[in-house]
C-alpha cells in the first residue's frame, strides 16, 4: 500500500509539473474607429463609449522546454475581452462627418439618429511563451493564435437620410468567427504573472456586413497558476 501511495503521489507531482491551471483577470482596451457606430465629434452631450471593460481568461499551461534559467511554455486559454458599447446621436449621412478631423458639417440636411449598440470578443488563445529567469524574476514573450467569435448588435432610432423620407427604426446584429495573431509579454515569479497581450483583429473586422465597434484589442491581466 505504501508503494501504491508513493506511486500515486509521484504521478500527481508529474502532472502538476507539466500541466497547470491558469486564471487571469484584468482589463481590455478595444481600439475603436471613429465613424463606426460612433461619432465622437458630434455637437451634443449624449455620446457614450465603453471601450475598456473588465476581461478574464481561464485555461491550462505547461512546459515545452526547460533548460535551467530559460525555457518555453505553452498556453491554451479561454479568453473573454469583455463588453464594448457605444451610443450617440449621430448623422446617418457619412458625407456629413469627417472621421479624420472629427468634425460634423450638415452639408446634406439629414436629422440625427440615435445609435446604440454593444458586443464582445471571446475565444481561445493558443500561444507559446519563451522565458528567461533573471534576478529571481521570470521574463517572457508570447505569440500564437486567437480563435475568436466577435458579436455586435446595433439599434438605430429615427434613421432618415433626408427629410423627404419617413424615419425608420433599424436593428442590426452579426457574429463572426475568425483567427487573429496575438503577441504579448509577461513578468512574474512563476506562479503570479503580470501579462500584456495585443490581439490583431483588424484584418477581418472591417470587411463584415455588421462589423464590431473595434479593430484590435489590448489586454493586461494578473494571472495565477494553480
Amino acid at each position: 500500500m505504501s508503494l501504491g501511495c508513493a506511486a500515486a503521489s509521484a504521478h500527481a507531482d508529474y502532472i502538476n509539473d507539466y500541466v497547470q491551471g491558469e486564471v487571469g483577470i484584468g482589463v481590455a482596451h478595444y481600439t475603436t474607429q471613429d465613424g463606426r457606430w460612433y461619432q465622437q465629434g458630434m455637437p451634443n452631450g449624449d455620446n457614450k463609449l465603453t471601450s475598456k471593460p473588465p476581461a478574464f481568461s481561464l485555461g491550462l499551461t505547461g512546459p515545452l522546454i526547460t533548460r535551467g534559467k530559460w525555457g518555453a511554455d505553452w498556453h491554451a486559454e479561454y479568453v473573454n475581452l469583455g463588453r464594448a458599447a457605444a451610443s450617440c446621436a449621430c448623422t446617418p449621412r457619412d458625407e456629413n462627418y469627417n472621421a479624420n478631423t472629427h468634425q460634423f458639417t450638415n452639408r446634406f440636411d439629414a436629422p440625427a439618429a440615435y445609435f446604440t449598440g454593444s458586443g464582445r470578443s471571446q475565444g481561445v488563445a493558443l500561444t507559446v511563451e519563451p522565458y528567461y529567469w533573471a534576478y529571481g524574476v521570470r521574463l517572457g514573450v508570447e505569440a500564437g493564435a486567437y480563435i475568436h467569435r466577435d458579436s455586435w448588435s446595433e439599434d438605430v432610432v429615427g434613421w432618415q437620410i433626408d427629410k423627404a423620407m419617413a424615419p425608420q427604426n433599424l436593428h442590426l446584429s452579426g457574429t463572426h468567427w475568425s483567427v487573429a495573431p496575438v503577441v504579448g509579454a509577461s513578468v512574474g515569479n512563476g506562479r503570479f504573472t503580470l501579462s500584456y497581450r495585443h490581439y490583431f483583429m483588424r484584418v477581418s473586422s472591417a470587411s463584415r456586413s455588421v462589423p464590431p465597434l473595434w479593430n484590435d484589442a489590448d489586454a493586461v491581466e494578473l494571472k495565477v497558476k494553480f
